[in-house]
């Protein structure tokens, strides 16, 4: 598969809503978002955006696409009545990985509102076992001080492991037949990087690519180098790296 992408403005939007805007603007796009969850969430970046751009591109006749990835069978369900109606979407019910097969996944199966808790709670599952354990320990702990022991210990207490269905990333491309990537959103919790290392640059490059830094803990640097030998400049926001490609 050859990608071809649009060429970048010489000084290509440098924060994720002027991505967003750079994207209304174009003809028409394609994006990519990976760990899309329910979809309609506060902390969403993407679902207010696509349901206003992918019905105003339609209507202009411009074949704008967004590809939505889901692993876990109650949240794909509910990101699918989320989009429900808006033209482009297309839904992925899988978790995207190294290698295809299926793996062991990570979650919580209680409601947390339900019992006081921050919604957020909910999307913090991954394909990392340790997510709730070591990764927490070196992220979530420090910021929520008193917070941190409840939360954990409702976590472990109503953690599931459940297995995915597991796809990489070449394969998504190929069963939607997307040949370039505006953008590419990850939110995988802590497996970030090891879904940006199995993409050929060489063959695809999306124009942007947003992931969740703070995760990465000691694989961070890697994956800085990596994005920056691929032709990306890196702006860190939040607890997100931006990546714009250099033409």
């Amino acid at each position: 598969m050859t990608a071809s992408v649009p060429a970048l403005p010489t000084a290509p939007p440098a924060t994720f809503p002027a991505v967003l805007a750079w994207l209304a603007a174009q003809p028409h796009f394609s994006v990519v978002q990976i760990g899309a969850f329910v979809g309609a969430t506060d902390n969403d970046p993407l679902h207010a955006f696509l349901t206003q751009a992918l019905p105003a591109a339609h209507a202009s006749g411009a074949a704008s696409t967004a590809v939505l990835v889901e692993p876990v069978a109650e949240y794909f369900a509910q990101l699918q009545r989320a989009y429900a109606g808006v033209p482009g979407v297309r839904f992925e019910h899988a978790a995207i990985a190294e290698t295809a097969g299926t793996r062991n996944f990570y979650r919580l199966a209680a409601d947390p509102v339900a019992h006081g808790l921050p919604a957020w709670l909910s999307q913090l599952g991954s394909l990392r076992a340790d997510r709730m354990t070591a990764l927490w320990d070196r992220y979530e702990r420090g910021h929520l001080a008193a917070e941190s022991d409840r939360l954990t210990r409702f976590y472990r207490e109503h953690q599931v492991v459940e297995p995915v269905t597991c796809i990489t990333f070449d394969m998504l491309l190929a069963r939607h037949g997307i040949t370039y990537v505006d953008l590419l959103q990850i939110d995988a919790e802590g497996y970030d990087y090891e879904i940006l290392r199995t993409i050929d640059f060489t063959r695809v490059r999306p124009a942007f690519i947003n992931y969740e830094r703070v995760l990465l803990q000691d694989d961070e640097a890697a994956c800085r180098a990596m994005l920056l030998a691929a032709g990306y400049t890196l702006t860190d926001w939040g607890q997100d790296t931006l990546c714009a490609r250099r033409d």
